[in-house]
């Protein structure tokens, strides 16, 4: 299956965090994530560039929606909204700590496609013959 962006609306209804997204910063950034992710990506092209393009967005905070679905999708396990006060999962906190990939959901699921197809070991160093 040949690999073709969303619209803005199918995208928003696939990436339901992304309420309030418009159209400049999407084409931006999954132009972004369709130079990283080519044909070397097979069937999984598709979901690999909508996911990392979900995650482009979310680490620059583009699109999200204020209140419940994305303190979800970020990892609130409370919020209060007089005087503001949220608390994030520990376990989220742990993970975006790490950085890159694991720093959102979508960023999470886009390196678990690149651990299923790139996983092999690799050897380093100089061969001699």
């Amino acid at each position: 299956m040949a690999y073709t962006r969303l619209t803005l609306a199918q995208f928003k209804a696939k990436y339901v965090a992304f309420t309030t997204l418009t159209e400049d910063p999407y084409a931006a950034w999954a132009t972004d994530a369709e130079v990283e992710v080519g044909e070397s990506y097979g069937t999984y092209q598709q979901r690999a560039t909508e996911l990392l393009t979900a995650h482009y967005l979310a680490l620059n905070g583009v699109g999200l929606a204020p209140g419940t679905a994305t303190l979800n999708a970020t990892g609130a396990t409370r919020f209060k909204s007089g005087t503001f006060d949220a608390t994030i999962s520990d376990a989220v906190v742990a993970q975006r700590a790490k950085g890159g990939y694991q720093a959102t959901p979508w960023g999470q699921q886009f390196a678990a496609i690149n651990r299923r197809l790139f996983g092999m070991p690799r050897l380093i160093g100089v061969c001699h013959g």
